[in-house]
């Protein structure tokens, strides 16, 4: 789909592919559609739903740059090019600007702070910001000064914020538009996106809604 300057595609899982004058892949881990070849990937921690070495493999090319923490690094110390990012880092890479943000648990072993991290970045001219593993937490009201174009949020549970605190994420965050993600591939994460979208329109939230898949 398009959206502002650039075309969305969701791979499924947390996986999503922004195209503009640069193709930047987030998170592949599965495939609904053809497998996309990436200038910029963009991995939010190590966890095997989220950094899968074979997958990763898959969507870069020999000029391909990754963005991501320490963790993933080793696991992908033989693939391309990586740069390391740490929570609250910017960064300029392959003319997309990359800040890496907090995402974490509050209340669940999941995935304790310092374990990975979100990320806005600009494809384009449209802000984008890719929630990864998450629950709402407090930083989200920072990101509302960001201008957020499109927020990527989970809203599967479990691991994740399911659909109610991904509600309050958005009041939070106050993007112009926002996609669910993070349902539907694993047992423990099943979600019905189509009420995370009535929610959001019973509360009268000036928010676009966009379900792909």
């Amino acid at each position: 789909m398009k959206y502002k300057t650039v075309d969305v595609e969701w791979l499924g899982h947390a996986g999503l592919v922004i195209k503009g004058s640069t193709v930047v892949v987030v998170d592949p881990y599965v495939f609904k559609g053809a497998v996309p070849k990436a200038d910029l990937v963009l991995i939010t921690h190590e966890h095997f739903d989220h950094c899968d070495p074979e997958v990763v493999k898959k969507v870069v090319k020999e000029d391909s740059v990754i963005v991501t923490v320490t963790p993933v690094a080793r696991k992908l110390n033989d693939v391309v090019r990586i740069e390391l990012i740490r929570e609250g880092e910017e960064k300029q890479v392959k003319g997309v600007s990359v800040k890496a943000v907090p995402a974490y648990n509050p209340a669940k072993k999941f995935h304790p702070r310092g374990l990975g991290v979100g990320f806005v970045f600009s494809v384009y001219g449209t802000k984008v910001y890719h929630a990864g593993d998450t629950d709402s937490i407090p930083e989200m009201k920072d990101l509302a000064s960001e201008g957020i174009d499109l927020a990527l949020l989970p809203v599967g549970g479990t691991y994740t914020m399911d659909v109610d605190e991904a509600v309050e994420a958005v009041k939070a965050i106050k993007p112009r538009a926002v996609i669910p993600m993070h349902y539907g591939t694993l047992p423990e994460t099943k979600a019905d996106p189509y009420s995370f979208k009535e929610k959001i329109q019973a509360l009268g939230l000036d928010v676009e809604v966009i379900i792909l898949g």
